[in-house]
């Protein structure tokens, strides 16, 4: 983790409005970080806090300062392909070589385009003190944040907006569109944070900035969704498909420490752990999974994952307490500076104080998966059609030979469909329920922006087109990612994630659309590769159902509506109030709080309370 400010235009020493300390401070408010450090002269202040997590971060300064050109680096960063890097870079690799150390050497030789030869997570600046010239850069996936300020007078970046929020001095403003999708549960906030002025550098992008000007931000790289047609299946690219799982898994085993897992009990952590196992740099006796228990199967599919994979420690946490306005909330409000896009993580915290006592300090997570390489592949009859593949397409429907015929007819009349109609609905209906303003919808055409940009038009439908375009992929994981790291990272904990692994999407990418789904069955590429090292009853389950909530219905906390008057008035600017009050009118008569309606509606007034408890911090902070 780490902050800077850089001044530019101004000659100010950057001492006026922040110091070192306070830095270090916001970026650790809950734990001390294992090395923290500050680099400064009279126009930068740069600070860095690490938590050691792989071998070679143990002996990583904080900033680090190159011996050869006096840049300084300050970084969040895991580098997983650093043979290949060193031998690129004539670097010996060693454990005291440390990933700044190489990221500062493909600077040294590469300069911006140092960047799309990085792999793995990390997001860190490099500032010339010589010409006062800064380069940022956030990794593909965006599994480490990187929020910034930049105006005439100086540049600020920090891996929480928390920290930002340290400088003195500053107007920060609650973003209106930031807080609206929120209020609708829309994470779809891919460029703006939570503060007006303040940014996210998205993934996959990087920048330079020096006294003058400003470049960027560039996107460095965007996966090729060409893909070789086939109508034949071929085990080479199953083949092919575990090899880049298999490296995607391993790469992140490299720890200092124990490492734990999340366990869902479905296919991707199911996966993970089966495959984590037999790469662990520890005794598999010392391996823990940690799992969420909410509905009927759950606690037997981790138990038939666990006595699969011989993990003698699974960790369940049973109908977990959820939508609460708790201590773990105001943790992460505290840690991120704002409410968290995301809420899986509020549910961790007695996992991170369990794996804490273990001394595990790395979690491996199967979140990804859905969104590409172990997605349903529904729309491949579709795609098969528009290639012309009518004998490959009728085969690929499900159902007895007269049904796929039916289906057959009925796709060919109706033409190509839109994919994400369903998807569409789901949008439509989170802003209804909002009680968002029509005005304030039609004068910002925040609506309208988020349709388009969640689905761009596309020239051609094909299985890749859609998973790599889906807004959840394309839009909504840098807010989980962000969240998840900073919040993890408050416990010392980090977060790796397989399924995000850029190799493992490119060859996903390239494979036929064939090999992804056969008839009924989705995520068919994965599930053949996969074959023999997951239970059966986890491997080929059709759907992700699990059963029916434990004690029939989600615990979930029930919110009472606040009285209007009492939200805060950037709420009541943009609420639609008798909108409001008929909404508070059905939360309070609700005779079925399992209800899908009143569920939903619980989930408004949840976002709501979070919204709440932050802009009224933040109007007395």
């Amino acid at each position: 983790m780490f902050a800077a400010i850089i001044m530019r235009g101004s000659r100010e020493n950057p001492k006026q409005y922040v110091t070192g300390e306070t830095f270090i401070e916001s970026l650790t408010p809950f734990t001390k970080a294992d090395v923290s450090g500050i680099w400064q002269d009279d126009r930068a202040i740069i600070a860095q806090a690490t938590h050691h997590n792989t071998p070679e971060s143990i002996y990583e300064n904080a900033p680090e300062v190159c011996e050869d050109t006096g840049c300084v680096i300050a970084s969040w960063i895991r580098l997983d392909n650093r043979a290949k890097l060193c031998a690129a870079l004539g670097l010996t690799e060693r454990p005291t070589l440390t990933d700044p150390h190489i990221v500062l050497a493909a600077y040294r030789q590469w300069g911006r385009d140092c960047t799309n030869e990085l792999e793995g997570d990390f997001s860190f600046i490099i500032y010339d003190p010589k010409t006062h010239a800064t380069f940022c850069a956030r990794d593909t996936m965006g599994a480490k944040p990187f929020f910034y300020q930049l105006t005439d007078r100086h540049l600020i970046v920090a891996t929480s907006v928390a920290a930002i929020r340290a400088v003195k001095g500053l107007t920060l403003i609650p973003n209106v569109e930031w807080t609206a999708l929120f209020l609708a549960n829309l994470n779809f906030a891919h460029r703006q944070s939570a503060y007006e002025g303040v940014e996210k550098l998205p993934p996959s992008h990087d920048m330079f900035v020096d006294i003058n000007t400003a470049q960027g931000p560039r996107e460095y790289f965007t996966f090729d969704l060409t893909a070789p047609h086939s109508v034949k299946r071929d085990n080479i690219w199953v083949d092919r498909y575990r090899e880049a799982f298999d490296k995607a898994v391993y790469v992140r085993s490299r720890s200092a420490n124990l490492i734990g897992a999340e366990s869902s009990a479905g296919l991707d952590s199911s996966s993970i752990i089966a495959t984590l196992v037999d790469k662990l740099p520890h005794s598999r006796d010392d391996f823990h999974t940690f799992g969420l228990c909410a509905t009927e199967d759950e606690p037997g599919l981790l138990l038939s994952t666990a006595a699969h994979c011989g993990v003698r420690h699974t960790h369940t946490l049973m109908t977990p307490k959820m939508l609460q306005i708790d201590e773990s909330f105001h943790r992460a409000l505290t840690s991120l500076g704002h409410p968290p896009e995301h809420w899986q993580m509020l549910y961790q915290p007695s996992f991170f104080e369990q794996s804490q006592r273990f001394g595990i300090k790395t979690l491996v997570s199967g979140y990804g998966g859905d969104e590409v390489v172990t997605n349903y592949a529904k729309y491949l009859p579709r795609e098969l059609l528009l290639r012309k593949a009518y004998v490959a397409a009728l085969n690929e429907m499900s159902g007895s030979l007269p049904m796929r015929l039916a289906r057959f007819g009925k796709a060919v009349t109706a033409g190509s469909s839109d994919p994400h109609i369903s998807l569409r609905a789901i949008i439509k209906n989170k802003f209804a329920l909002s009680c968002i303003h029509q005005d304030v919808l039609e004068n910002s055409k925040l609506r309208q922006r988020v349709e388009d940009t969640s689905f761009p038009r596309q020239s051609e439908w094909t299985l890749n087109t859609i998973a790599a375009n889906a807004p959840g992929f394309r839009l909504a994981r840098s807010g989980r990612l962000e969240s998840e790291a900073i919040f993890a990272a408050s416990y010392g904990m980090q977060y790796r994630y397989p399924m995000y692994d850029r190799r493992l999407l490119q060859q996903y990418f390239a494979t036929p659309s064939i090999e992804k789904r056969r008839r009924h069955m989705g995520r068919y590429l994965h599930r053949r590769a996969l074959q023999g090292r997951v239970p059966d009853r986890i491997l080929w389950q059709p759907t992700k159902f699990m059963g029916a909530y434990l004690g029939g219905r989600m615990n979930a906390q029930t919110h009472d509506p606040t009285a209007f008057y009492e939200l805060p008035e950037l709420l009541r600017t943009i609420i639609d109030e008798k909108a409001y009050r008929q909404q508070q009118t059905a939360q309070r008569n609700v005779s079925d709080n399992a209800d899908k309606d009143a569920v939903r509606r619980n989930i408004f007034f949840f976002q709501l309370k979070q919204l709440s408890a932050w802009l009224n911090e933040d109007n007395t902070s």
